[in-house]
């Protein structure tokens, strides 16, 4: 039998380690077997020695199991094979020895392979596994570059159909948008990705300053109250679109000073007011009458308008939330 033992690897005990236990267990045996000598009487001298060398070929390899092997012949050679305690050559004694070293040769290959073969197959396993976690990964990330991508598609598609004239052509381009967003949430599902509660605060406040430094101003231009509000990724979407617009057409139109957003989020209903100290009112008009967010506002089943309260006046975003808005292509804008 060929064995590689290029596979085999040295068990957790150091090399010096294999070889004590292996000698105490052959020095175990050899004293069971001493405690049995009365009964026995000569018989069965090599019975205890079988299962050291088994166990030292499975844990320690094949080269303590063979010095195992051969201590443990010899040892019940000499002390348990009739005469006791003297060295003896008759062909039943040389017999006995020399089946006992060659069923221990035996099992010692059996078991040596066995172990190299069952370490082969762990590293291969290890490999696939390794291999099989790279492909789900890059899989996931193609799937959500996909869904990225059919959004801001579905996107664009809803935008241009609102502003296009001819009435057949706004119709192919709306079956278009939402044959994007079935794509888009197609892609999501087969990712594994589960719509899960994101912290509006955190994400508003990512979000403008992304914008504030897309327009070269300092991202502390923006200030979001604690509202400590979680909305799912459809929510989350659907009103950070528009609340992007929204800011990038107030700084574009020249509002000076901060900005402060409040989010309230009932069970149907999420909207964020846009408010500044000062002097914003007028902006505030212009971007509210703003062709491209009035229609975005529009696909998205949403509501703006200005707002004065005790906190001042703001513009104001409302959208119906998706669990209270249903799925259809209308209730989000991806």
């Amino acid at each position: 039998m060929h064995l590689n033992s290029a596979p085999l690897r040295a068990p957790p005990l150091g090399s010096a380690l294999r070889w004590v236990w292996t000698a105490a267990l052959v020095a175990m045996a050899f004293l069971i077997r001493l405690m049995f000598e009365p009964v026995l009487a000569g018989a069965l001298a090599y019975s205890t020695f079988y299962p050291v060398v088994i166990l030292a070929a499975y844990a320690f390899g094949r080269w303590p199991a063979t010095a195992a092997a051969l201590a443990g012949a010899g040892l019940a050679l000499f002390c348990f094979v009739e005469p006791a305690f003297a060295w003896k050559a008759p062909a039943n004694a040389i017999t006995g020895f020399v089946f006992f070293l060659l069923t221990c040769s035996v099992a010692i290959l059996v078991i040596d392979g066995l172990v190299s073969a069952l370490r082969r197959v762990s590293h291969e396993l290890g490999r696939a596994q390794a291999v099989a976690d790279g492909h789900a990964g890059l899989f996931r990330e193609l799937n959500e570059r996909m869904t990225h991508h059919m959004r801001l598609v579905a996107g664009v598609l809803a935008l241009q159909a609102k502003g296009e004239p001819e009435p057949q052509v706004a119709d192919s381009l709306k079956r278009a948008m939402e044959r994007s967003l079935l794509i888009s949430r197609v892609h999501r599902e087969l990712g594994g990705h589960t719509d899960q509660a994101v912290e509006f605060d955190a994400f508003a406040g990512a979000l403008a300053r992304a914008v504030c430094a897309a327009r070269n101003v300092p991202g502390d231009r923006v200030e979001v109250e604690p509202s400590g509000a979680r909305l799912s990724a459809e929510d989350t979407t659907s009103l950070g679109v528009a609340l992007a617009e929204c800011l990038g057409a107030l700084m574009d139109a020249g509002v000076s000073g901060k900005l402060r957003l409040r989010l309230g989020a009932g069970e149907r209903l999420a909207e964020v007011a846009i408010s500044q100290a000062e002097g914003a009112e007028a902006a505030l008009v212009s971007v509210t009458n703003g062709y491209l967010l009035r229609a975005m506002a529009e696909q998205l089943g949403a509501a703006v308008a200005l707002r004065a309260d005790a906190a001042g006046s703001a513009l104001v975003l409302t959208i119906p939330r998706a669990a209270a808005a249903g799925t259809g292509p209308a209730a989000t804008l991806h």
